[in-house]
């Protein structure tokens, strides 16, 4: 089976290589627009959505189930190209995933605050940006990494453009997204949503979910937060594992 695997905000394709190594199935890990290699790309969500659309473009026919995976920004990358291509996919693996901002009020909000934050970045460099990044609470539980994955990670965080970020926060921040839920029903594919225990915000997203999709379970990763699947990997590679079996030929 082919995987094509997402990555959220500030990371890249390479973070999938732990899980992917442990994982069965034959995993392909782009890096999103704004992001890696593709940094001087359009950020916005139909410049997303077309970028997975040439991810699937390359997959081999000789396998064809596929399986989209994707964590935290690329899960609602994934949600995106799912709902509007809901034919393609056998199966979603969504990690700590947000279908939108249903409030405008607070739509706004987001928009105003990605903007805030891509200014800072704009104005203190890449390096203050990130090290503030990761001392944000949602974030701030990466540290229980292991370490030379978390090492490895940063490294490539290193790599990133200033500009590619910041125009990812104006174009693909969650203000300036779609709210997905009212399109979740198109979804009749196999859905997992894995949250870290800690990660209670999170937790109730994809516990909702699970209730307004009959296809739909959720599964929390115990002592883990917003990135389960590296925080507490061999946990996370027996869920993955497990529901992907399902599929194996």
């Amino acid at each position: 089976m082919n995987i094509i695997a997402l990555h959220g905000f500030t990371g890249c394709g390479a973070d999938f290589e732990p899980l992917a190594q442990q994982c069965i199935g034959t995993w392909h890990c782009p890096d999103l627009p704004g992001h890696g290699a593709a940094n001087s790309q359009s950020c916005s969500p139909q410049s997303t959505v077309r970028s997975i659309q040439h991810a699937v473009e390359g997959l081999t026919q000789a396998e064809p189930t596929k399986i989209l995976l994707a964590y935290s920004m690329g899960a609602r990358a994934a949600l995106q190209h799912a709902i509007q291509n809901p034919t393609i996919w056998d199966a979603l693996i969504l990690f700590s995933p947000n279908p939108g901002i249903e409030n405008e009020p607070e739509r706004e909000q987001r928009r105003q605050a990605d903007e805030a934050l891509a200014q800072r970045m704009e104005a203190e460099g890449l390096v203050p940006f990130l090290e503030y990044w990761r001392s944000t609470p949602l974030i701030q539980s990466q540290q229980n990494i292991p370490t030379e994955w978390l090492q490895t990670m940063q490294s490539n965080r290193l790599r990133q453009s200033t500009q590619g970020l910041a125009q990812s926060l104006r174009q693909f921040g969650q203000g300036n997204c779609p709210n997905l839920w009212p399109k979740l029903d198109v979804l009749q594919i196999p859905l997992l949503c894995i949250t870290g225990e800690s990660d209670t915000k999170y937790s109730k997203i994809s516990e909702r979910i699970a209730r307004e999709l009959m296809n739909a379970t959720h599964i929390t990763i115990p002592k883990a937060g917003h990135m389960p699947h590296l925080e507490k990997p061999r946990a996370s590679v027996e869920t993955v594992n497990a529901f992907l079996r399902q599929f194996a030929n």
